[in-house]
């Protein structure tokens, strides 16, 4: 949980510091947001997370603010906008990674890992990775700004909670789109749902299933 914190404090600290570059010197903005900014690394580098995260949201505030009245808030809008994407991310391969730059095309990353028990559920067998090394692994990837084991009960709890703008699905997902968006409208969640149509990665081996087959291929060759 801590290095959940650390690294999300890291992320919020270094999007400010990105915005920032956009308001001029000199300004009353610049000074407040600048302060904020200076307190977040302060308590990062003291390693109160929690208390960083605080004050880099509030000079994401102040930096919306301006930017809606300076009428440039579509920049800032694309950066403050909730991607989530959900999935298992058992055997991390290119395919993942290229769907996670793209999900990162449309803003924040929030990624929602499969819980070890629904995996079971959905496939009749456990992932090969469980899921605090998948959490570790996945929140640690450079385009994911926050990763969350999902609920193993109701899977739009987690979603309910993040309040994305968009959802971004794979091409592999199954889950019914017009469904899904009959549950959120339910729920009083206002996301646009998107479905990718076709895999990024194009090499031998970018699905986890072909992972797992190479390595059974491999090793039934060692024992031969």
């Amino acid at each position: 949980m801590q290095d959940s914190l650390k690294n999300l404090a890291a992320k919020y600290i270094s999007n400010v510091e990105g915005a920032l570059k956009s308001v001029a010197h000199g300004t009353r903005i610049y000074a407040a947001v600048n302060n904020y900014l200076a307190d977040a690394k302060h308590y990062y580098a003291k390693g109160d997370y929690t208390v960083s995260i605080v004050c880099a949201t509030y000079a994401e505030g102040l930096l919306d603010g301006h930017f809606l009245l300076e009428a440039r808030e579509k920049a800032w809008e694309w950066s403050a906008k909730k991607v989530v994407v959900v999935g298992t991310f058992d055997l991390i391969h290119p395919g993942h990674i290229d769907f996670l730059w793209e999900a990162k095309k449309y803003g924040r990353v929030y990624v929602i890992l499969a819980r070890d028990v629904n995996v079971v559920r959905a496939k009749g067998r456990p992932p090969i990775v469980p899921e605090e090394q998948r959490l570790k692994v996945v929140e640690s990837l450079k385009p994911v700004d926050y990763a969350i084991l999902g609920d193993e009960k109701d899977f739009l709890k987690p979603i309910e909670t993040i309040g994305p703008d968009i959802i971004l699905l794979g091409p592999d997902e199954q889950y019914p789109v017009d469904k899904l968006r009959r549950e959120l409208q339910e729920r009083g969640i206002r996301a646009e749902v998107i479905k990718l149509p076709q895999r990024f990665a194009d090499y031998p081996l970018s699905s986890t299933s072909q992972i797992i087959k190479r390595v059974l291929d491999v090793a039934k060759v060692n024992q031969e």
